[in-house]
């Protein structure tokens, strides 16, 4: 493993037996304030690191500084041994109070060498005891993904020594003011796009498009699927974002041909097989890249983006006041998928409260995801998905002068029972299904 990418707002828990490196990795890769360590509580509270008697006292100012850290929205790495199921769930927990990702870092370092690490130190730990914890450590490594965790990475010894490993603590905010041009969902609808970015007065290069004007193209992800060229638009947005045309978030679309080109179980329904159609079409090598493309730009790109210093929040789904500047599971669900209610109407479409009618924030919030007719602010708040795939328009939101941009579809290329471009529902019935896969 080449190094790991967390969002900023993370609760990390570093998991292993004594003499396993953890606190020497936690002191190189993390600022001494990020750290809250309950040998430290002890020594807090008792004037000793070794005094096991004060562990009860030790582990309340643990958790406490843990919470205060995470109720101001600080980056915190909790360094104990987390051990037992019951350590752990005490600080997902706290993680999930405080809307943070809540990341697991196993340590799995062989018996020996904690053992060798542990003989060379001030303060040490009974042999017995190492041998006893690897044991719960093997539990844990059999049954962490299973509790809930965002994310659960396994650190080797290799991993230790490796000088090329990295720490990459991403922030969400772009201090960016503008001027940018939000695009609502593609879907394929690759013709459309060119001529948008044309009417916005973006200029085709040699291999992406630019703004004379410094612009930067805002895309709101399902950039494939359902319309006739999803592979030439992933292709020309991907130009775009390595150039510094562009920044993009992903879609419940895109996460789903990620989990698809990771060889994931997913259903290929709901316009999905069309670019599947369109990847079998490539010989292996083009497969390969194009594999390799989609899940660099899917990987590396954040669930929203708060820009133009916390004025404008863009995310495909949309986002409510309380989520902005936090990232978790529950967050990247409703950024992906809205607020769904997880239930599904007569019409098997997915049930979802109209979370816009109540957004009071003063950061606007520019969203796609369910098409409707007309892009019409509500509450400081716009959606910007017209279904072009289904016959509407493909729309872009210029801000800060807050214009509306459209070009109307060329075609339907998509359809579906009980749809007009005129007529627009929540999209679409495959999201709940989707999400749970």
């Amino acid at each position: 493993m080449a190094g790991i990418s967390l969002p900023g707002t993370t609760l990390l828990v570093l998991c292993g037996t004594p003499g396993c490196g953890k606190s020497t990795f936690a002191s190189r890769y993390f600022r001494e304030t990020m750290i809250v360590s309950s040998d430290q509580c002890r020594f807090l509270v008792s004037d000793s690191e070794t005094n096991m008697a004060a562990s009860r006292e030790a582990f309340k100012l643990f958790r406490f500084t843990i919470e205060r850290r995470l109720s101001l929205g600080r980056f915190t790495v909790a360094d104990s041994t987390a051990i037992t199921r019951q350590s752990r769930g005490e600080l997902l927990r706290i993680g999930r109070k405080y809307g943070f990702n809540i990341t697991l870092l196993i340590f799995n370092i062989p018996e020996d060498v904690c053992l060798a690490r542990n003989a060379g130190r001030e303060r040490r730990v009974v042999r017995s005891v190492i041998a006893k914890m690897r044991q719960m450590l093997q539990r844990t490594l059999r049954d962490a993904h299973n509790e809930g965790f965002d994310n659960v990475y396994i650190i080797t010894e290799g991993d230790l020594n490796n000088p090329a490993f990295r720490i990459n603590i991403r922030n969400y905010e772009v201090t960016l003011p503008g001027p940018f041009d939000i695009i609502g969902d593609i879907h394929g609808c690759f013709d459309e796009l060119t001529m948008l970015l044309d009417k916005l007065g973006y200029r085709n290069r040699s291999n992406h498009y630019a703004h004379p004007a410094c612009r930067k193209a805002v895309f709101l992800g399902d950039l494939t699927d359902r319309g006739p060229r999803g592979l030439d638009s992933f292709w020309l947005v991907k130009a775009m974002v390595d150039s510094g045309n562009a920044l993009y978030i992903p879609g419940n679309h895109c996460r789903k041909l990620s989990r698809y080109l990771e060889g994931r179980n997913v259903k290929i329904a709901h316009g999905m097989e069309k670019t599947v159609a369109e990847i079998e079409a490539l010989t292996e090598d083009e497969r390969e890249f194009f594999r390799e493309e989609f899940l660099k730009l899917y990987r590396e790109a954040p669930p929203y983006l708060i820009l133009d210093k916390g004025k404008l929040v863009v995310s495909h789904g949309g986002i409510k006041e309380d989520m902005i500047g936090k990232v978790s599971g529950r967050i990247r669900n409703f950024c992906f998928f809205g607020d769904a209610t997880g239930e599904i109407t007569e019409a098997g479409l997915p049930v979802r409260r109209d979370w816009a009618q109540s957004y009071r924030g003063d950061a606007l919030i520019v969203y796609g995801h369910s098409p409707v007719p007309e892009a019409v602010f509500v509450n400081n708040t716009i959606d910007i998905d017209q279904g072009c795939v289904m016959g509407g328009k493909l729309t872009a939101l210029r801000y800060p002068e807050l214009e509306i941009t459209q070009v109307p579809a060329m075609a339907a290329y998509y359809e579906r029972t009980g749809f007009s471009k005129n007529t627009f529902t929540h999209d679409d019935m495959c999201y709940i299904a989707d999400s749970q896969q």
